[in-house]
């Protein structure tokens, strides 16, 4: 359950090391490697199958580019990341009707309008320089990324309740978001190159298109568990537990990697 964080500002333990939290995301996706492509490979063949369509049809060339595609991945990126952030709050949580039901749910109409205000937001700035609307998007994300676990939770969080949930971790949200997105914008570079200097076969644009949302969503998944690590640490959440669990309403605790 979520409980106020405590007003007596920030302290080491509300300062735990980026690095050490990218760590322990990598590992847990390691871990759950075989949820990961389960979820995954479905996403990577819908924008490959697009792409080959897209290609192959002459029917279909005026959807080229058309930015429909861009806001049905940012949906599929939300469910996705939605998804993710309860497996991450829920690893180790002891099973019970309650932890099935929040496994199961679907998400939430809040975090698709999060995530489709800031799809409108970057179409409502496209014409200054690209990296205005990034910078913007950067900055509204870590200021109320704390506010998605909360929703995937179920116990949603207001944005404001959000702003101080994350005071003690501006920084960490700053930086784990501006380098989350300078990643994806140096991978999609990198495979539009890689897709001109390609041979023009009929395969190439589409394994171009799955692994650009392949690439997209391991790092959407690093950036889900340490939104669940955060969350869980600052707002003190613990998982559903069973009513005949003997220490039902304490704190609950798994083994995780060393924080500082």
């Amino acid at each position: 359950m979520a409980a106020t964080p405590t007003e007596d500002g920030p302290t080491d333990k509300d300062r735990p090391s980026l690095l050490l939290l990218l760590v322990d995301a990598l590992a847990f996706l390691v871990r759950k490697r075989v949820e990961f492509l389960t979820i995954v490979l479905p996403i990577a063949g819908i924008a490959a199958g697009i792409a080959w369509m897209l290609g192959t049809q002459r029917l279909l060339i005026h959807w080229r580019g058309h930015w429909g595609w861009d806001f049905l991945f940012v949906l599929i990126y939300a469910m996705f990341l939605d998804r993710w952030i309860k497996e991450s709050l829920l690893d180790g949580a002891v099973d019970c009707e309650e932890v099935d039901m929040l496994r199961r749910s679907l998400i939430t109409p809040r975090f698709l309008a999060f995530a489709a205000g800031l799809f409108a937001l970057a179409g409502a700035l496209s014409m200054l320089p690209w990296m205005v609307p990034m910078i913007l998007c950067i900055a509204i994300v870590a200021l109320l990324a704390l506010a998605l676990p909360s929703f995937s939770t179920a116990e949603p969080i207001g944005f404001i309740e959000a702003l101080r949930l994350g005071r003690p971790v501006r920084t960490t949200l700053i930086v784990l978001i501006a380098l989350t997105a300078l990643l994806s914008v140096a991978d999609d570079i990198a495979l539009h190159w890689a897709l001109l200097h390609l041979p023009a076969k009929p395969w190439v644009a589409p394994a171009m298109a799955a692994a650009q949302r392949f690439v997209d969503c391991i790092l959407l998944a690093l950036v889900g568990h340490v939104l669940a690590s955060l969350y869980e640490r600052l707002a003190d959440w613990t998982p559903p537990e069973p009513e005949d669990h003997p220490f039902r309403g304490q704190k609950w605790a798994r083994p995780r990697a060393p924080r500082h």
